[in-house]
């Protein structure tokens, strides 16, 4: 009965709304880790290519020609993409710097574009 008083709502609401709290409480207190490195990657995206490419999904490019990045980087394998972005993702024009990222960097972008870690053979042989 003292349970009954106690809480009262959680027990009216439904299943799914509860199951969905849980989550985020989860989320927000046993991965606080993962949202700082999503946060680290969409930032050095938008620091080294937000000026001419989109780097969110949905989002337009501010130059037209310019492909979303994390539609495009998101569609590589992970091993791929660490390769790509550790040796320098080649110019594609003469306008695009060469950039290469950090392992740290890329771990960051990796879980932005994926929401986990990198798990190849790439990273593992470094």
């Amino acid at each position: 009965m003292r349970g009954r008083l106690v809480y009262p709502t959680w027990q009216k609401m439904r299943t799914p709304v509860r199951a969905a709290l849980i989550l985020a409480v989860l989320t927000c207190c046993v991965r606080p880790g993962l949202t700082a490195e999503i946060s680290e990657g969409r930032a050095i995206l938008e620091r080294n290519c937000g000026r001419c490419h989109a780097v969110a999904v949905g989002d337009a490019s501010p130059l037209k020609e310019a492909p979303n990045l994390a539609i495009v980087l998101g569609s590589y394998p992970g091993e791929r993409l660490e390769v790509e972005l550790s040796e320098g993702i080649g110019s594609r024009h003469r306008d695009m710097p060469q950039i290469q990222f950090s392992a740290e960097e890329i771990t960051s972008i990796y879980y932005y574009l994926h929401g986990e870690p990198p798990d190849s053979k790439y990273r593992r042989s470094q």
